[in-house]
């Protein structure tokens, strides 16, 4: 922590944000990219650090105040939100400079929580908590993979087609896609970025023409050979954002950063409004909906066999909330299809 300190004053900050979200604002976030719990030892799902000079403030849900004391309680004072900083801090006429990774914070929730009188924000590009963080955990890079037509109801080329037509619409050049489900969905693709969700970690833009450009790491990219979509290095992400001037661009404010907004309103119109494609992906065609209920019978019949097990042995053995939650899952990976759990189990 000292170490980190160290760098306000070389980027003339009095404190610094640290959110649990990693640039694609998921629910989960790899070890990579967990900066909140390598500065607090925070580990719940939801969280942010406020660190100042001589103070720091972790702010957490009411589902994690006890979890948070005990694991961060020594050296941050926990806050449950929606309680908010202390007095001492917000009613003074001493401005305080707080710097930010623009990559990792949107503008909506930035202004939402710090639009105060005496608080300045100031985005830093270079993430200062990954200049001390040495023995970073490895990155591990899965590929992305197709989904057939056949199992998701409709083709790549018709859905782009229905943003294609909301764009003239709107008489809008470029839909920028940030949020990874929504990319999930209209290539029909999945990825395997996180541990309970197979969404693809992935930017995309399409414009009014129905041309789209996808960007990830290119290891990711390998099996996607036939997908009818220009593919690009993510590291060329910026310069090719910076390359579009004078147009339209049509973005998400709750899944947009402050980083992407900034750069493209330089040039551009910015439009800030819902990403049409969760209105389009809402509306289950009937594939999707003849695939949830199989689902359904699948995961139905394996929690009627653990519910009869439990029945049969809950008073030969000890079973405890976590060895049933492990009976449950195993009986669910009876079944070839299965993959992994949506979320970490909620066992009560």
């Amino acid at each position: 922590m000292k170490n980190f300190k160290k760098l306000f004053e070389r980027y003339r900050i009095d404190g610094y944000l640290v959110p649990k979200n990693d640039e694609y604002f998921n629910e989960y976030v790899p070890s990579s990219k967990d900066r909140l719990k390598f500065i607090s030892n925070f580990s719940g799902s939801a969280g942010l650090a406020v660190i100042l000079k001589n103070k720091n403030y972790l702010f957490v849900d009411g589902r994690y105040t006890i979890q948070a004391q005990r694991q961060s309680g020594r050296k941050f004072k926990v806050i449950t939100i929606p309680n908010k900083l202390p007095k001492n801090i917000l009613k003074t006429n001493k401005i305080i400079i707080l710097g930010f990774d623009p990559k990792l914070h949107t503008e909506k929730n930035l202004i939402f929580l710090f639009k105060i009188k005496n608080i300045r924000l100031k985005p830093i590009k270079q993430n200062l908590i990954d200049m001390n963080w040495s023995n970073k955990p490895k990155e591990l890079i899965k590929p992305f993979y197709s989904l057939p037509t056949k199992n998701v109801g409709r083709a790549v080329e018709k859905k782009i087609a229905l943003v294609k037509k909301i764009l003239l619409k709107n008489n809008t050049n470029y839909l920028l896609v940030t949020a990874p489900e929504n990319i999930a969905w209209i290539l029909n693709i999945r990825g395997q970025d996180t541990l309970y969700s197979p969404i693809p970690n992935a930017k995309l833009l399409i414009n009014q023409k129905g041309e789209a450009d996808l960007f990830a790491n290119p290891e990711k990219l390998i099996k996607l050979k036939n997908i009818k979509v220009r593919t690009h290095d993510e590291k060329k992400f910026e310069k090719i954002l910076n390359g579009i001037s004078r147009k339209k661009i049509w973005l998400d404010s709750l899944s947009c950063s402050f980083f992407y907004k900034s750069l493209l309103e330089k040039k551009n119109k910015i439009v800030q409004k819902t990403d049409p494609i969760h209105f389009l992906k809402s509306i289950k065609n009937n594939t999707e909906i003849k695939n949830m209920k199989k689902s359904h019978l699948k995961d139905g019949v394996a929690l009627t066999k653990f519910l009869f097990w439990l029945k049969k042995n809950f008073k030969k053995k000890k079973i405890t909330e976590i060895s049933a939650q492990k009976k449950l899952e195993n009986f669910r990976k009876m079944h070839p299809s299965y993959k992994f759990p949506s979320f970490n189990t909620i066992s009560g």
